[in-house]
């Protein structure tokens, strides 16, 4: 990046330092996702016990990808529904998955650190002038997350009725706590930028209140990824993703979600 662009983002390089409970954090998420997995074994097995298809050609690699850009990443399934509800659904998709990846990130660049297998891409990016990149893809996504929340809440303020009818995917419950958990990061990054800005004398108090904002922030969402197998969102996590796993069957049935299917059903995730 050019030194400009530096010039117009120094609270993005900064790196604040304030105490951080990662024991209780690690120790979290270890059971979090624990759980997680354990609960997704069962769903895997409950799936397996469905009719089993009989083997179908493997079409052409350009159509599998044009099923999962259409199916995965624009949630073309969502298309039948209304245009708000839709745009919802895409910007928490991508919001929570962006902010997923790069949580993933900063978790693997830091045991690549300690392992001394990273190659200076850990200081880089965590601590250096990569810093830059991953505050604007957090805060970016976080925004696009937090328009989505917005947008369900709306929805379901305007028309409740309609809305308790037609939308099994996500539950009020779950989008107010997503909802916070967002509002929460964006106020650790204001308390952050706060602190860079603050005398010494008055930082220590600061620091405190970051300590603990990070901490609720940490442990909800461990919390979430601890509901995430009894929540609405892992129908809309997965829905998408066995579409597109299942394209080398749907294919040759032309009876699903095709690129250039005349009639299509909805379909949804194996029930467990």
């Amino acid at each position: 990046m050019s030194d400009a662009l530096w010039y117009y983002l120094p609270a993005m390089m900064e790196s604040v330092a304030y105490p951080k409970p990662w024991a209780l954090l690690w120790g979290a998420a270890a059971l979090a996702i624990g759980y997680l997995a354990a609960a997704l074994a069962l769903k895997w097995r409950g799936w397996g016990r469905g009719a089993v298809l009989p083997p179908a050609p493997r079409p052409a690699p350009g159509k599998i990808l044009s099923i999962w850009l259409l199916e995965v990443f624009a949630q073309r399934q969502f298309l039948q529904l209304p245009r708000l509800r839709w745009a919802a659904h895409l910007c928490i998709f991508w919001g929570f998955v962006a902010l997923t990846l790069l949580s993933l990130v900063h978790v693997a660049l830091g045991l690549l650190e300690s392992l001394a297998l990273d190659g200076g891409v850990a200081a880089w990016f965590l601590r250096g002038e990569g810093r830059a990149i991953g505050k604007a893809w957090g805060n970016g996504f976080g925004l696009v997350l937090l328009v989505g929340l917005l947008l369900a809440v709306a929805r379901r303020l305007v028309r409740p009725r309609a809305s308790a009818d037609e939308s099994k995917e996500t539950d009020l419950p779950l989008v107010l706590a997503l909802l916070a958990l967002t509002l929460s990061g964006f106020l650790l990054e204001a308390l952050r930028h706060a602190l860079a800005s603050t005398a010494p004398e008055g930082a220590a108090a600061l620091r405190q209140w970051l300590t603990a904002l990070w901490t609720i922030h940490g442990l909800g969402g461990v919390a979430l990824v601890a509901w995430l197998p009894r929540s609405g969102l892992m129908h809309a996590m997965l829905a998408p993703l066995v579409i597109a796993l299942n394209a080398r069957n749907e294919h040759p049935r032309r009876d699903l979600y095709w690129p250039g299917t005349a009639k299509r059903r909805a379909t949804g995730s194996p029930q467990a």
